[in-house]
């Protein structure tokens, strides 16, 4: 066993990036309260002169009511009077923005917000320091203020771009460590390892006054043994080690250290650190196994096996976790068996195994477990054997210890369809020294396991020697069959395809002609051979009509027919397959369905498709192009009930700016035929939304109307109608949104004259037969020109103006005699 394969994989997942109660400064520092001259982090007051340069004399300060609003905003700042800080320095940004104190207010107000823990507020204006006055005192600080919300918030790129920014600008020394080992917590975060180093050495070039030295050291070391660069991990190990005052970095970094010192074969210096460390109280959990673990396997390489007993049972209360645990209990039985205490080295096997069961060391143990019942001559050790066998025989095929139990073990686990461990047995069975009766059946079995455990070319070769050993054998049109399928596996289709015809043609009456023709099928499927995949799924549902392929069968011949574009056959072999496998097939064969009846372009069926799937799948999801030609179509064909029903699953109104423009269009005009104005309405404005204007516009703003008109909504109509007027001045639009027009004052006027009101109503009837008369005498169209005669007509007659309405019904027989009543 190797020292290194023990202890380098333990160090990377038990040891934490920095040493714990370690006293650094934290990464995030926004509850601290600041001194009058911004800063990034908190330090201690001789610190802040140190870090903090005196300012120089200033010139006597300008005079007037800019300098009076902001004096009398820092003294409320200084007096930690936040709120009332915030307000006046707000007013001193509105009333003076170019002001020379912009770029402090900004930053104050981003204080105040921070100190009454509104951070986003707070973060709004760090942001425009550092936006517009990224030379300003205060943009470093804001910096570093955004670096740590962005750091919580969990966006770390951008925390670290604000802590590089605040340590490339900073004037402080403190802060630009804090900044610099801030900005290799958030690449840590991201996994960028390089540049987190990177960083960690910008704070390490600080050797004196760097509270950040030691975490930066230990975090850096840790990456460089993860790195396997152990000449540059060990020196910075060894400096905690000498200059720490912390004992608990002293133990992480004498863990560290005595990993690598064994891994680079220095034992001798390997196990004072790890003794040291296991004798340091503040010693982790953690770090204590792997100390353990450190010793014991030193001690055990240099031959001291009363030492290696003597740790265990000095420190079996933190045994490691993990693969690391059988590991060190393997050379502590190892060393109670060099002992000749073989009961206690049994003890100690039987926890290996149940610390790591599927482990090498669980197997080495397991063997050594065996040997210890020998010398001891256990009666049970049959049975200890068999239970070996069945835990090991998967992992270890050719152990040497295993070949007499395989070749027991075989035939159970190929009766139990354990075909893995079958085969791993087979495969150290002497077949030429089994009788001559069981050899056929073996070689059949062994083929048979080595195929089920994807073994493909094993098993090719070992069907292949049946075959040709055994060529009248029972078993030979399974064999054929088997082996195609190992062929396909291994994409050797000709040999595949000949196999599996040898099965149809020299055994047809077998159970194996059933697979072959549905892998006949597959493979010309594969090979786009349409008409070779029909014949082939035809054969199997004709012979075989309740295989448990017939559902596969059926949906591969509907796929093929697609792909011939006999469309009746295609659709009438997919309505099988789902009636015989509805949970498997529904879906595709129902997507296919509905695609044969789309290229066809037969609207009716394809609606009745599209329900039939959505009433068997209420989950189904159909193309959504598929849904607004249907739509459209039938609401072409005046089906608008049934247009509506296919346009709203086209749509998706929890995200309208996600569906077609012209699916809301369509719609909203179906709800109106339907008379569902509350629907129309909402799937007009998605379409209004996005719809610059022009003629399509003006469309939809008659739509909407129509839809307020029909809802008797005339007021909130008509101004829609007006709405589109003001840009539709000419052509059949505005045709159209005058005749609305007139629609809207006719029926009020007849609203008014149920009521009663019969000289309002004859007014609102006159409106509306002027309304009328506009694209009645002054536009040409077969279909809006009679409309709005018509119209005028019967507004005029309401409104007690017989003659004219004669005149208008004499015009409109006349010039449109097939649309006069």
């Amino acid at each position: 066993m190797r020292f290194t394969t023990l202890l380098s994989l333990s160090v990377l997942t038990l040891l934490p990036l920095a040493a714990p109660g370690q006293g650094v400064p934290k990464a995030v520092p926004l509850d601290d309260a600041e001194p009058s001259v911004p800063r990034a982090v908190p330090v201690a007051p001789e610190e802040a002169r140190r870090a903090v340069p005196a300012e120089p004399m200033a010139a006597p300060k300008p005079k007037g009511p800019d300098e009076d609003l902001f004096d009398y905003a820092t003294l409320a700042y200084d007096r930690s009077e936040w709120g009332i800080a915030a307000e006046s320095l707000g007013k001193y940004l509105q009333d003076y923005p170019s002001g020379r104190h912009v770029a402090t207010a900004l930053f104050r107000i981003g204080e105040c917000y921070m100190k009454q823990n509104q951070m986003k507020a707070a973060e709004t204006y760090y942001e425009e320091v550092v936006k517009r006055y990224p030379e300003s005192e205060g943009a470093p600080s804001a910096a570093y203020r955004l670096g740590a919300l962005r750091f919580n918030a969990r966006d770390f790129d951008q925390s670290a771009r604000m802590f590089s920014f605040s340590e490339s600008r900073s004037k402080l020394p403190q802060v630009r460590l804090a900044a610099s080992f801030n900005k290799a917590r958030a690449y840590q975060m991201l996994g960028d390892t390089k540049r987190q180093m990177a960083a960690l050495n910008n704070v390490l070039m600080a050797k004196t006054d760097n509270p950040y030295r030691e975490a930066a050291l230990l975090s850096l070391g840790t990456l460089y043994l993860a790195g396997d660069k152990k000449a540059e991990a060990l020196p910075l190990f060894t400096e905690l080690i000498q200059s720490s005052k912390d004992n608990a970095v002293i133990a992480e970094a004498s863990v560290k250290a005595g990993v690598l010192h064994a891994e680079m074969g220095k034992p001798e210096l390997a196990v004072p650190l790890f003794e040291q460390a296991l004798k340091i109280r503040e010693t982790s959990e953690g770090n204590r196994s792997i100390a353990l673990v450190g010793v014991v396997q030193a001690l055990f390489a240099k031959g001291d096996y009363d030492g290696v007993i003597h740790n265990y049972n000095a420190n079996a209360a933190v045994l490691p976790e993990g693969d690391t645990r059988p590991k060190m209990l393997l050379m502590v039985g190892n060393a109670f068996r060099m002992k000749k205490s073989y009961a206690r080295a049994v003890e100690t096997y039987l926890m290996v195994e149940q610390a790591g069961p599927t482990t090498e060391a669980a197997f080495e143990a397991g063997y050594w477990k065996l040997y210890c019942f020998y010398l001891l001559d256990d009666k049970d050790l049959a049975e200890f054997a068999t239970n070996f066998i069945v835990r090991n025989a998967t992992a270890r095929p050719d152990h040497e210890f295993m070949n007499l139990a395989r070749l027991i073990r075989a035939d159970h686990y190929f009766n139990k369809q354990n075909y893995k461990e079958a085969s791993t047995s087979f495969a150290e069975v002497k077949l030429e020294k089994l009788p001559a009766k069981l050899q056929p059946g073996t070689l059949f079995n062994k083929a048979w396991s080595l195929a089920e455990s994807a073994r493909t070319q094993e098993a090719i070769g070992a069907f292949t020697q049946f075959l040709d050993s055994h060529p009248a054998h029972e078993l030979v049109p399974r064999a054929l069959a088997r082996r195609g399928l190992a062929y396909r596996d291994a994409k050797d289709t000709p040999n595949a395809l000949s196999d599996f015809r040898k099965v149809v043609e020299t055994h047809p009456n077998s159970d194996a002609v059933e697979l072959a023709y549905l892998q006949m099928g597959l493979i010309a499927a594969e090979a786009r051979d349409h008409k070779a995949a029909v014949a082939a799924y035809e054969m199997l549902v004709k012979k075989f009509p309740t295989s448990p392929a017939a559902a596969q069968a059926w949906f591969g011949i509907g796929r093929a027919r697609f792909a011939l574009q006999e469309w009746a056959a295609c659709i009438e072999a997919l309505q099988k397959c789902i009636s015989i496998d509805k949970k498997t097939y529904l879906d595709s064969a129902s997507q296919m369905i509905i695609q044969a009846w789309y290229v066809q372009q037969n609207a009716e069926e394809l609606g009745k498709a599209v329900d039939d799937y959505k009433k068997a799948n209420a989950n189904a999801v159909v193309p959504p192009n598929i849904l607004t030609w249907l739509g459209i179509t039938l609401f072409n064909r005046k089906n608008y009930s049934r247009s509506a029903h296919f346009l709203t699953a086209a749509s998706t109104p929890d995200a309208p700016e996600n569906t077609d423009q012209m699916v809301w269009n369509y719609l909203g005009q179906a709800f109106l035929q339907t008379g569902d104005y509350e629907s129309s309405i909402k799937a007009t404005e998605h379409f209004l939304k996005n719809t610059p204007e022009g003629a399509a516009k003006a469309r939809a703003l008659h739509t909407k109307s129509s839809a307020l008109l029909g809802l008797g909504k005339f007021d909130e109509a008509e101004a829609v109608v007006q709405e589109g007027l003001s840009f539709a001045k000419d052509g059949k639009p505005q045709a159209m949104l005058l005749i609305l027009q007139g629609d809207i004052l006719a029926a009020l006027g007849d609203k008014l004259a149920a009521e009663g009101q019969q000289a309002a109503a004859h007014d609102k009837f006159g409106a509306a037969a002027g309304k009328y008369m506009i694209p009645a005498q002054f536009f040409d169209d077969e279909q809006i020109t009679p409309e709005a005669l018509e119209k005028a007509a019967k507004a005029l007659e309401k409104s007690g103006q017989t003659e004219k309405a004669a005149d208008f019904r004499r015009l409109l027989k006349e010039k449109y005699p097939a649309q006069a009543p």
